[in-house]
């Protein structure tokens, strides 16, 4: 029963733990550290805001390894022998439901899940003015929302869990929701959430969830159920007051955090206490030894020779993207943008995971003009991102020409982040471009196993339907 209890729980979480760490950045400081039963914590303002931050944090395992599940799947990464024991299935499209890695992804987001709903249950109980109280609840409803949409984009319908979960029988009370209602209870939180943030924060707030942040989210959630008026109508308000575009080398790097593209990113802090990122450890090619960073890598996350040949000739994004290292006959191409030469005490890096960035938000608004037929108006945010690299203006082109020139850019501009498999899915072309991706460039660098269209969702974890029988699988499964 101990260890059933403990599974169940994966999807509980009815404690919380924090601990006051001195740390470099931002509101991050607070990190979960000791245990503090609920029973006797809420009961000031402090309680609630170190409860947010603890919710904040445990993020960090996740965009640790979410690139396995957005974008190694794709045409875009690889894995080699050396990553394989780690990353294998998912690179070959073998995932099973006995996988430890979709079990650990969707315990992750549950738990984080169980932290915003302690919040959102006993943000009223302490007395503290009324906009600290709706920004918390805010940030609560914006990590429930970010949480259900990797959800509900790799499992399809799951359990909606709303409130603290107090017992372990209320556990077994969840069944599968629709994915059609995981969708509007995301909507709803980020509406409700937009309506409370703040634009923007300064000091140490710097790096919490912001009203721009929850339209952008909406945005995209919008272009995942294919509602283009909608997705149209909030990304022109985000695209007018999110940001500015950079130049490609100014957003990523050491130091470059939270800078005028990114709308919202997890914030790392490197030094050794378990708060920094794995980027370099998981990303530099395992032969290069400490030559491209002061960590050793695993080679996860590597690019392809599809991905590194569909960046145009004057790019000038490639080499920011992606670097090139020679092993043997083996050419690794490796996830440039998150690796610096500098890692800190226990291989743990400091700079930041975009989840939302401005150019982002210009290509999905270039996308929704285009589906609704405004096909110039989608050229002239296309080319905002071209002209921006180095790369000459689209202009005269069809909507089904112009679609393809957006879906191309979304590839080139966003590699590497965890989008490209699951934009591959909502475009419904999965099956083909990963078919042709395994004819022409996989011959050379091992097996993917056969594209089918089961593998748009992953199957639900073995251990989650063996704990609750009412949950049921995924067809194909």
């Amino acid at each position: 029963m101990k260890n059933k209890k403990i599974v169940v729980y994966s999807i509980l979480m009815l404690i919380l733990s924090m601990e006051i760490t001195s740390c470099k950045k931002s509101f991050v400081e607070l990190t979960p550290r000791g245990i503090i039963p609920v029973s006797t914590f809420y009961n000031t303002e402090i309680d609630i805001r170190s409860a947010l931050t603890g919710a904040y944090s445990s993020l960090r395992p996740i965009y640790n390894e979410q690139y396995g599940f957005g974008e190694l799947p794709s045409d875009n990464s690889q894995t080699y022998g050396e990553s394989e024991v780690l990353y294998g299935e998912q690179d070959k499209l073998t995932w099973t439901p006995a996988s430890t890695n979709l079990q650990s992804a969707w315990a992750r987001f549950y738990a984080t899940i169980a932290y915003a709903n302690i919040v959102l249950d006993h943000v009223n109980t302490p007395p503290m003015p009324i906009a600290n109280r709706n920004g918390y609840i805010g940030q609560a409803k914006f990590l429930r929302a970010l949480m259900y949409f990797n959800l509900v984009r790799m499992f399809g319908g799951v359990p909606l869990v709303l409130n603290e979960i107090t017992s372990e029988s209320q556990a077994y009370t969840y069944n599968r929701a629709t994915a059609t209602a995981v969708y509007e209870q995301i909507e709803k939180d980020l509406t409700e959430a937009a309506a409370v943030l703040p634009a923007s924060y300064t000091g140490t707030d710097i790096g919490r969830a912001t009203s721009i942040a929850a339209n952008a989210l909406l945005g995209k959630v919008y272009m995942f159920q294919n509602k283009f008026t909608a997705a149209e109508n909030i990304l022109a308000t985000v695209s007018a007051t999110a940001g500015s575009l950079l130049p490609y080398d100014q957003i990523f790097g050491l130091g470059k955090d939270n800078n005028r593209d990114i709308i919202f990113a997890v914030q790392y802090l490197g030094g050794g206490f378990g708060e920094g990122n794995t980027f370099a450890r998981s990303f530099v090619p395992q032969p290069s030894g400490t030559t491209i960073s002061a960590v050793t890598g695993n080679s996860n996350n590597s690019g392809t020779l599809d991905l590194y040949s569909s960046f145009e000739p004057g790019d000038n994004r490639l080499n920011t993207a992606i670097g090139v290292y020679s092993s043997g006959t083996l050419v690794y191409y490796y996830a440039k943008k998150f690796i610096y030469q500098s890692v800190g005490a226990n291989s743990e890096g400091d700079n930041d995971w975009p989840v939302l960035r401005y150019s982002d938000i210009v290509l999905l608004y270039a996308e929704a003009l285009n589906e609704n037929g405004k096909t110039t108006q989608a050229l002239t945010q296309l080319n905002l991102i071209r002209t921006r690299s180095n790369l000459g203006p689209k202009s005269g082109l069809s909507q089904a020409d112009a679609r393809t020139a957006i879906r191309h850019e979304r590839r080139i501009e966003l590699c590497f982040e965890g989008e490209r498999w699951f934009d591959l899915i909502r475009w419904g072309v999965f099956v083909q471009v990963m078919q042709a991706h395994k004819t022409n460039f996989v011959p050379a660098n091992g097996q993917i196993g056969n594209v089918t269209a089961n593998l748009a969702l992953y199957p639900i974890p073995t251990r989650e339907i063996q704990l609750n029988p009412q949950l049921t699988q995924n067809p194909g499964y």
